[in-house]
């Protein structure tokens, strides 16, 4: 099978339309975001056209009879898995052997398949939310089914129980900008923390580099559980999902060594949360930033500051970046303003319609830093020029 390629939000349509095959075989998924986020690769297995596991690997028969057992049963595993690997007809069967622990009483079906069910889960959860490829290859070496009916995983209840995760990472997006993001503490910050057991988890966990589903994957919990908990904190004051300490500090640092004491300012308009905090990784020290969701909000900052150029998203809730484009370079003032456009639109006609807007560069995401730095560069040494 060829790769295929799948937008963000786009993966249980694709999931769905192979799950109308009667196939089995195991389809890898490699996220293809933007070079400043972590690239992912999972694993998902499809038994008799049904889903039945996923990983970021596929374990063999007794790897993953351990793995449950360190779960469900962790006094018991090694030696019921001793007894039962004695008793395979097929030393590679998944199935057989989880058959014969659940004779053994060490398991029950309904638990393995709860088990395996949440952990899919979560995997899928963690690929529905960006673009990526998939490639598929024929096999029916896993082969994991479940209860005496040998069936796969429930589709629908997988479905139901993703779209209800997003929307209580959505109610959590005030205080948490994604599961990917990086949370931050200070010195300062720690000091308002009371509770010595949150204290030593945020030295523990919070280093400035590790998202939020990593430090969930590190500790063996759900992330959504742990965005409670860092949502808690982030309102306390003692962690935050901006940019760490010394990003500050940085910025003092290089508009003190500026030949003028200033640094221009740069407008980022969009109403992803990611694509800002990205933005701002990239910018900050380098320019004074400032930052709106909305054409209404970017049109109160541009009258109330100086404003040097703007990255204006194509698509926005309120208003279409083009449209907008056009109502900036009506205004006196704004005409000679730099404006990038920044999108997931890579089509020629795309640009064209840019340019006919008024703008003046066109960069298309996913971009590296370094193309974002030398487009800005380019226009405000014009500008300044």
């Amino acid at each position: 099978m060829q790769l295929k390629q799948y937008q963000a939000q786009q993966l249980k349509i694709f999931l769905e339309s192979q799950l109308k095959h009667n196939i089995s075989g195991v389809l890898t998924l490699e996220t293809t975001v933007s070079s400043w986020q972590k690239q992912r690769r999972g694993m998902l297995v499809i038994y008799n056209g049904a889903l039945v596991y996923a990983d970021s690997v596929i374990p063999n028969n007794q790897q993953l009879a351990k793995s449950l057992g360190d779960k469900l049963q962790p006094n018991f595993i090694n030696a019921a898995l001793a007894l039962a690997t004695e008793k395979l007809t097929n030393p590679q069967s998944v199935r057989e052997l989880i058959e014969i622990l659940v004779k053994l009483r060490i398991f029950q079906w309904d638990n393995v398949e709860k088990h395996i069910h949440n952990q899919v889960v979560l995997i899928l959860e963690r690929f529905n939310a960006y673009p990526g490829q998939a490639r598929w290859e024929n096999s029916s070496d896993f082969d994991l089914c479940f209860g005496e009916d040998r069936h796969g995983l429930n589709w629908t209840k997988l479905k139901q129980d993703l779209n209800h995760r997003q929307q209580l990472w959505a109610s959590l997006a005030p205080t948490i900008p994604s599961m990917d993001a990086v949370p931050y503490i200070s010195d300062s910050s720690l000091l308002k923390v009371s509770d010595p057991r949150v204290r030593e988890h945020l030295k523990r966990y919070v280093d400035g580099h590790l998202t939020l589903v990593e430090i969930a994957n590190v500790m063996g919990k759900d992330p959504l559980k742990v965005a409670n908990s860092y949502s808690n904190w982030v309102k306390s004051g003692a962690v935050n999902f901006d940019d760490p300490p010394e990003a500050n500090n940085q910025n003092i640092a290089i508009a003190s060594e500026t030949s003028e004491g200033y640094l221009p300012t740069i407008l980022s308009v969009d109403d992803s949360q990611i694509v800002q905090i990205s933005i701002k990784r990239i910018l900050t020290g380098r320019y004074n930033l400032l930052f709106a969701s909305q054409a209404a909000d970017a049109l109160k900052i541009l009258n109330r500051n100086s404003v040097d150029l703007v990255l204006l998203d194509l698509t926005m809730p309120d208003v279409d970046g083009l449209d907008f484009c056009k109502i900036i370079r009506k205004i006196p003032q704004f005409q000679n303003l730099p404006i990038i456009m920044v999108t997931a639109r890579d089509g020629f006609f795309d640009k064209i319609k840019g340019q006919m807007a008024g703008s003046n560069g066109y960069i298309t995401k996913p971009f590296k830093p370094e193309e974002l730095l030398e487009m800005i560069n380019k226009y405000l040494k014009v500008r300044q020029g």
